[in-house]
């Protein structure tokens, strides 16, 4: 086995394919991808790269309808297919994994009416859709509806501790209705981007000349997650944390074994399995404390790494958050 086949065989940690290349996806289920990330940004990339591919079924959509419209339409047409690509294993696993994200217009993400309903015509499209929503304070009703319906909910633009509690704590409330009312309650992904607040915290080092080595900021990222992992266990909520953004072998094998799915480009699966690395389960090894000394110089970190330190009406102006979506809306919906 490579490395990616050993941990998802022989340790809790799981990992989902990101890309919406059917070649790149056929790929990663053979590795043993357990579900598939996909998102406007994605959905775009993959009608660039293999056209002939989706030109059929893009033939399809009306000429006629709004832009907005028609993006979404694009968008329902590349995660049905990734959907239809991991459906045996949510059968096999009774719902637990093998669904693809329906991601949200990032353009309506303040307007909480207005995405509960994108998210029932998501949640519509098929039985292993998760309906993906940013995690600012608009989205926590959201979570709570979707989650009382018995729908999948995966949460992005996580960056800090307090983000994932308040997504965790509103999931909770969901999950509770849903019990009530005799349904299923379906899983919660909480993603956790460490390599892009690795990044946001080496910008704003430089910027404000705080002199922390750039090797100790890369901790960042897993130091968050690790803690959101931690209470998480401790409060007895069974969302499931997805590691995502990586930019090195590092933010994968130092939480190795945790009950994470990992959301994985095919660049860094491949570079995971020709770095071939050592076959041990690091998740339970603490970010030193002399490397958490080091982050508390910056007071983003600091933000990011207390639990309540971020208030909720705070989570979207929280600086990486704002840039990620800003990203997600311009290079992803907007093409579209």
């Amino acid at each position: 086995m490579n490395y990616l086949q050993w941990l998802t065989a022989e340790t809790p940690t799981k990992f989902w394919h990101d890309s919406a290349i059917p070649a790149e996806i056929d790929e990663a289920v053979s590795n043993g991808a357990r579900g598939v990330t996909t998102n406007p940004v994605l959905t775009y990339k993959t009608l660039q790269a293999v056209p002939e591919f989706w030109q059929p079924q893009v033939d399809q959509i009306p000429q006629d309808i709004k832009p907005e419209e028609r993006a979404e339409e694009l968008l329902k047409m590349v995660a049905c297919y990734a959907a239809g690509k991991v459906h045996h294993i949510f059968e096999e696993t009774r719902g637990a994994d093998g669904y693809a994200l329906g991601q949200l217009n990032p353009a309506i993400c303040m307007d909480t009416d207005l995405m509960i309903a994108q998210g029932l015509r998501y949640a519509s499209w098929a039985d292993n859709i998760s309906v993906k929503t940013p995690s600012i304070q608009s989205a926590l009703p959201l979570v709570e509806e979707l989650a009382s319906r018995g729908i999948a909910v995966c949460t992005t633009l996580n960056f800090s501790v307090s983000q994932a509690m308040a997504v965790g704590e509103a999931y909770m409330r969901g999950r509770a209705k849903a019990i009530a009312a005799g349904l299923a309650p379906k899983p919660i992904f909480v993603v956790q981007q460490g390599g892009r607040l690795d990044e946001y915290l080496l910008e704003t080092a430089k910027d404000n000349h705080i002199n922390v080595d750039p090797q100790v900021i890369q901790n960042a990222g897993n130091a968050v997650c690790k803690k959101v992992y931690k209470l998480f266990r401790e409060k007895k909520i069974p969302a499931r944390i997805m590691p995502a953004g990586l930019r090195g072998v590092y933010h994968l094998t130092s939480m190795a074994g945790a009950e994470m799915t990992f959301s994985l480009q095919t660049r860094i699966q491949r570079m995971v399995n020709e770095a071939d690395p050592e076959r041990v389960c690091h998740i339970d090894e603490d970010i030193p404390a002399s490397v958490l000394h080091e982050l508390y110089k910056l007071p983003e970190f600091v933000r990011a790494y207390e639990e309540g330190a971020l208030k909720p009406e705070e989570f979207i102006s929280f600086g990486v958050t704002q840039k990620t979506m800003s990203q997600f809306l311009w290079t992803g919906w907007a093409p579209l």
